[in-house]
């Protein structure tokens, strides 16, 4: 099969993402905009795993769900006026003291992931509505995609790759594609060690390293040849999250 072949039969898989790994998130597509504790929970599900779950990954996020829960039974920040955001490590350190130390007795040890916890509350202060995923799709709808992934990506701990995953989905739970200009599909594209050795495997990019411009190149490519680029990269993550079992599923009808 040629490269444009390719890329549209890995496109294909994006249904089988959809339904793996969004379903849920859809069912509950309005609770999340309805409860800021929820989004800001959903936004914790993609940046504690990095974009993949392992069973470490989901002990550290269930510590902190307990510590943040404790966190804003509390404190009621999720209510109050707007303040200031800031990424200033020592700043936060400060301002959120008492979580920072929840999350310490809940045994999250790693100050990047206490960093990233109280960063992410703190996005939660920068808009009037204190719901993390309402100010994204706030900033997606006026055509702001790239201050949506700018905050995100600014965010500790959380950089381009969770960025570009959690916005991709955004788009794709709450059917905001209709929001997108052509530019804006380099901000959904997530990078990872699966996607890029797909992608040069088929001849879509020719680097050996993943790279800064990756997204937007494969992006380019994508459009070229018809396809979404959204698609593109959520097949792609399929079939990096669950290649063994599409293997042995090709095995097992080989007569």
């Amino acid at each position: 099969m040629d490269t444009k072949t390719f890329v549209n039969q890995i496109a294909k898989f994006h249904k089988n993402y959809g339904v793996e790994f969004l379903k849920e998130r859809i069912e509950n597509r309005d609770a999340y905009l309805k409860t800021p504790k929820s989004a800001l929970f959903l936004i914790l599900s993609y940046s504690f795993y990095q974009g993949r779950r392992n069973e470490i990954s989901s002990q550290f996020e269930e510590r902190a769900r307990k510590a943040l829960s404790l966190f804003l039974k509390n404190n009621n920040i999720l209510s109050t006026s707007v303040s200031s955001r800031t990424t200033d490590k020592a700043r936060l350190q400060k301002r959120y003291k008492d979580l920072d130390k929840e999350l310490k007795n809940n045994e999250v040890n790693k100050e990047g992931d206490r960093l990233m916890v109280m960063s992410l509350v703190n996005l939660t202060q920068f808009s009037h509505q204190k719901n993390i995923l309402a100010f994204l799709i706030g900033k997606i709808r006026s055509k702001a995609i790239s201050k949506a992934y700018k905050n995100l990506d600014e965010t500790w701990s959380i950089g381009p790759k969770i960025a570009s995953l959690i916005l991709r989905d955004i788009v794709c739970i709450y059917e905001l594609e209709k929001s997108l200009n052509k530019d804006d599909y380099c901000f959904l594209q997530p990078i990872d060690t699966w996607v890029h050795r797909l992608s040069k495997k088929i001849g879509l990019i020719n680097k050996d390293k993943i790279y800064k411009d990756e997204g937007k190149d494969i992006t380019h490519q994508c459009l070229a040849f018809g396809v979404n680029p959204i698609h593109y990269n959520q097949g792609a993550w399929y079939i990096g999250a669950r290649s063994l079992q599409i293997l042995l599923r090709n095995i097992a009808v080989i007569k």
